[in-house]
C-alpha cells in the first residue's frame, strides 16, 4: 500500500471534517470540488448524480472546479448529453454500477486514445474485470464510449484528459460520481487518497439520502392517514401530538387530552379502548411515538361530518351545526350547546342548506347519509 505523507493525511482530515461540520441538508459536494481539485494536483474536479425518469436519464446535480462553465452550464450540458444515452451508457450503468466499480477509485486513460487495448490507465490481466465487464461486452462499450461519451467530452475539452474517479454507490444504487482529470497521468498516491475519500462520502450522501426520503416518507405518511377518513395521530409518551389528518384536527380539542391519557396507560401495558387501535412507532434516535387510528362510533360519525363539510365548503362552525343536524337536534338545543343565539344557529343552518344544495333538514340529512 503506497504510504501517506503528513500533507495527506491532513488534506484527509480536512475534507473529513468538512464532510461532517457541513449542516445536514445543505449541499455538501460543491464546496469540496476546489479543495479535492488541489489534493489531488489535478486541473479540474467534478461531482455529479444521476436520476432515472422512466424514458431518459437526468442529472440531479453537477459541480465542477476548473472548468470556463459555470455550475449552471455544466449541468445543462450533462443533462443534454444524458437525455440522449440508452442505458447503460459509458463504462457504468447508472442505473446499477457493476459491483467491481461500486466504491473504488478508477484511474482511465484519455478518452480520444478509446482504440487502446483497455480504458484503464494501469493495465493488466484483470483490467476489464475491474470493470465489471465480461470479453464479449468489451467491443460493444468501446464502441459506446466512443460514440457517446466523446462528444461529451469535447464539449467539455476533456478528450485528452486523464481520470481519476470513483463512482460512491450504497449498495446498489449510485449516490454520486465524484472524480478529477488532468492532462498527466495520476500516481498511484493520488489513487489512494481518492480510495481513502469515499468512505467519508459515502456516509455523507447516505446521510443526505436518508434526508431527503424522511421528507418523502414524512408525505407519504400524511397522503395514507388523510386517505384513512378516520380519525389518525401520531402521538409521542412526552404527551406531544406530534400529527394529525384532517378528521383528527376536526375533534383535536376534544379528545387531545384523552389521546395522551391512552398512550401513557398503553406504553404502561393497558389495552387499548375499544374502538381504537395503537401501533408503535420507532425511530432510532426518536423518543417513542405511536399511530392512534380512533374508529369508536362517534369518532366514525365525526370522520362523516368532517368528510362531508369538507366537500360541501363549510367552515368550522357550520361543521359543528351539520353535526347536530343530523342527530336531529333543534335549533334551539343547537343554539344552547354552541353558546350562541338561536338566531344565529338559524342563519348556519341556512348556509349548510345552502352548500349542500338541498332544501329542507330532512333532505340534506337523506344526502349526508347517501353520500357517506
Amino acid at each position: 500500500m503506497i504510504p501517506l505523507d503528513s500533507m495527506d493525511k491532513a488534506f484527509l482530515a480536512d475534507l473529513q471534517v468538512r464532510l461532517d461540520t457541513v449542516e445536514p441538508g445543505a449541499d455538501v459536494l460543491h464546496p469540496l470540488m476546489d479543495t479535492l481539485r488541489d489534493g489531488l494536483r489535478a486541473e479540474r474536479a467534478v461531482a455529479y448524480g444521476v436520476e432515472l425518469a422512466p424514458d431518459h436519464y437526468a442529472a440531479s446535480f453537477c459541480h465542477g472546479s476548473g472548468f470556463s462553465q459555470s455550475a449552471g452550464e455544466l449541468l445543462t450540458t450533462l443533462n443534454a448529453f444524458l437525455y440522449q444515452q440508452p442505458n447503460p451508457w459509458g463504462y457504468f450503468d447508472p442505473a446499477r454500477p457493476a459491483p467491481a466499480q461500486r466504491n473504488r477509485a478508477l484511474h482511465f486513460r484519455p478518452h480520444a486514445e478509446t482504440e487502446a487495448p483497455t480504458p484503464l490507465h494501469d493495465t493488466g490481466t484483470g483490467a476489464w474485470r475491474r470493470l465489471g465487464i465480461s470479453p464479449t461486452e468489451q467491443a460493444q462499450v468501446r464502441e459506446r464510449v466512443h460514440e457517446g461519451a466523446m462528444t461529451l467530452y469535447r464539449q467539455l475539452r476533456m478528450e485528452h484528459m486523464f481520470q481519476l474517479r470513483a463512482l460512491v454507490c450504497e449498495g446498489p444504487a449510485l449516490l454520486a460520481w465524484v472524480g478529477v482529470l488532468r492532462s498527466e497521468p495520476f500516481t498511484p498516491r493520488e489513487q489512494r487518497l481518492l480510495q481513502e475519500l469515499v468512505p467519508p462520502l459515502q456516509r455523507r450522501l447516505e446521510l443526505e439520502t436518508r434526508l431527503r426520503e424522511a421528507g418523502l416518507l414524512g408525505s407519504a405518511l400524511e397522503a395514507a392517514l388523510e386517505a384513512l377518513g378516520q380519525p389518525a395521530y401520531v402521538v409521542s409518551t412526552t404527551g406531544r401530538v406530534a400529527y394529525a389528518n384532517s378528521a383528527g384536527r376536526a375533534r383535536m380539542e376534544r379528545v387531545a387530552q384523552a389521546l395522551v391519557d391512552t398512550v401513557r396507560r398503553h406504553a404502561q401495558g393497558e389495552p387499548p379502548p375499544p374502538g381504537t387501535t395503537i401501533t408503535s412507532l420507532q425511530v432510532r434516535g426518536v423518543c417513542p411515538h405511536y399511530l392512534v387510528v380512533d374508529r369508536s362510533v362517534e369518532a366514525q360519525a365525526s370522520a362523516r361530518v368532517h368528510m362531508q363539510a369538507t366537500r360541501w365548503g363549510l367552515t368550522g362552525r357550520e361543521s359543528e351545526v351539520l353535526e347536530h343536524i343530523i342527530q336531529g337536534t333543534s335549533n334551539k338545543v343547537i343554539a344552547a350547546r354552541l353558546g350562541c343565539a338561536e338566531r344565529t344557529v338559524e342563519v348556519h343552518v341556512t348556509h349548510v342548506l345552502s352548500k349542500a344544495e338541498v332544501e329542507s333538514r330532512s333532505a340534506l340529512i337523506a344526502k349526508f347519509f347517501q353520500a357517506s
